[in-house]
């Protein structure tokens, strides 16, 4: 098995930072990079890395790619200060050949995400491109996350292991709803749309959020999951409602060559904390 560096970004993640890092023990090095902790994510983060910076926020990739650069190892692996890497997956991993790796530029895993501390099936499969070649795999610059792909699918390849998201979170409503997280994203994603050529009809307003209502519930067979069920297929509908009334907004307001501004703007900062699972994307 190829030595595999783990990276980790992070601020301000007491609550979670000591069981991310736990998690990957098992890797050659753990890389840490900070945004500006002001809690105690520094001293938890300083116990366990071979490599501890504190530095600005560069994006969702900037800092990812920051992070891969400090590494010694061309084998790289991402973790959230809000995740844990499973031991299942971390056997998947050490059990890859040097052979085998050299065959592909990237290697994807699935992802189990928790709300209010409960494990949310509905948003299975959550696959992430976590484990890269460095020199090898290629990144593309999105406003919410990031995302890598290989030079060719042939090199890409999946795993079967888990990485948990928010497990050892503690008991909070904003895992559901968070205001001042939501207007940020709204904003970013609607600017992001409008530039890439989206416009809104009516039909993204009224269909689309009916349709994602129907995906999970129905589908995704959240309705096994009772009350909670529901009200996951609930987030992902108004999610989608509240994604497309943005653009709409954002079109209305640029095609009267207006400026923008709606508690906030979109060259505003978001931390890697700011980011949440999307189940409506």
């Amino acid at each position: 098995m190829a030595k595999v560096s783990v990276v980790i970004c992070c601020q301000d993640m007491a609550e979670s930072m000591r069981a991310a890092c736990e998690s990957v023990r098992w890797a050659d090095e753990l890389v840490v990079v900070d945004s500006g902790s002001t809690d105690a994510t520094p001293d938890i983060a300083r116990e366990f890395a071979d490599v501890y910076v504190e530095t600005h926020w560069r994006g969702f990739t900037g800092q990812k790619q920051y992070g891969a650069t400090l590494c010694r190892n061309e084998w790289v692996f991402f973790v959230e200060a809000d995740e844990e890497c499973s031991p299942e997956l971390a056997k998947e991993i050490l059990e890859l050949s040097d052979a085998e790796l050299e065959s592909y530029d990237l290697v994807s895993m699935k992802r189990r995400n928790y709300i209010l501390s409960r494990y949310v099936p509905a948003w299975d499969p959550d696959y992430m491109s976590r484990l890269i070649h460095r020199d090898r795999c290629l990144w593309r610059d999105e406003v919410l996350h990031d995302a890598r792909y290989a030079s060719h699918p042939s090199r890409h390849k999946w795993l079967n292991g888990w990485i948990y998201h928010k497990r050892k979170n503690a008991l909070s409503f904003s895992d559901y709803f968070c205001g001042s997280r939501l207007d940020k994203r709204l904003l970013m994603v609607a600017e992001s749309m409008y530039e890439s050529g989206r416009r809104c009809t009516w039909s993204d307003l009224v269909i689309r959020p009916a349709f994602a209502f129907f995906k999970f519930y129905v589908l995704k067979r959240a309705f096994t999951d009772g009350k909670f069920g529901l009200l996951i297929a609930q987030k992902a509908a108004v999610s989608v409602q509240l994604k497309y009334s943005a653009l709409w907004a954002y079109q209305e307001l640029r095609s009267a060559d207006k400026s923008f501004r709606a508690g906030g703007s979109t060259s505003e900062s978001v931390t890697p904390e700011a980011t949440e699972q999307n189940a409506a994307a």
